[in-house]
């Protein structure tokens, strides 16, 4: 990107946009902070030298710390902004690169939980016809066996009514 043309967020959403951006505006800000840096200590510098009538001693250090407050906390600024700069590219990548990979992960895993519990619901209900139809056949053998070895009218069970009603 030149100095002519204008960063957007066209320009920021593009892959490896933001990391790029970043980089250019760390090093500006970089040099930025060091400028102000360099010239703190020079003003700082020139201000001790002066002397006014009835300075107790290192008051005039004192006076000239105050008076370059202001501009060392633009200096500790542009260091933070530095600092700021650096975390862009890796916050947008968290929030807009990796959370769709995280959410379709967790997507294919929940898939994956449903239809294990779904195989499992399925095996369960199986397991119980069968054992309805096991009881059926067991309760059906042992009153054919009944019939058979006793020539006498048995009872009515529970199972005959059902067949009845069917």
């Amino acid at each position: 990107m030149t100095s002519t043309n204008r960063w957007t967020s066209d320009h920021l959403t593009a892959p490896g946009g933001t990391a790029i951006y970043a980089a250019q505006q760390r090093e500006r800000l970089r040099q930025m902070a060091d400028e102000v840096q360099a010239l703190v200590r020079e003003y700082r510098a020139d201000l001790e030298l002066v002397h006014i009538d009835g300075d107790k001693p290192l008051e005039h250090k004192v006076r000239a710390y105050l008076a370059t407050r202001p501009l060392a906390s633009l200096e500790r600024h542009l260091r933070e902004a530095v600092n700021c700069a650096g975390k862009l590219d890796a916050e947008y990548n968290r929030r807009f690169v990796e959370l769709p990979k995280k959410r379709a992960a967790r997507a294919a895993e929940k898939s994956i939980e449903k239809a294990r519990k779904a195989g499992l619901q399925a095996t369960r209900t199986m397991n119980a016809v069968n054992t309805a139809a096991t009881l059926h056949g067991i309760t059906g053998a042992v009153s054919e066996k009944a019939e058979g070895n006793s020539k006498e009218k048995q009872t009515p069970a529970f199972l005959d009514f059902l067949k009845e009603s069917a």
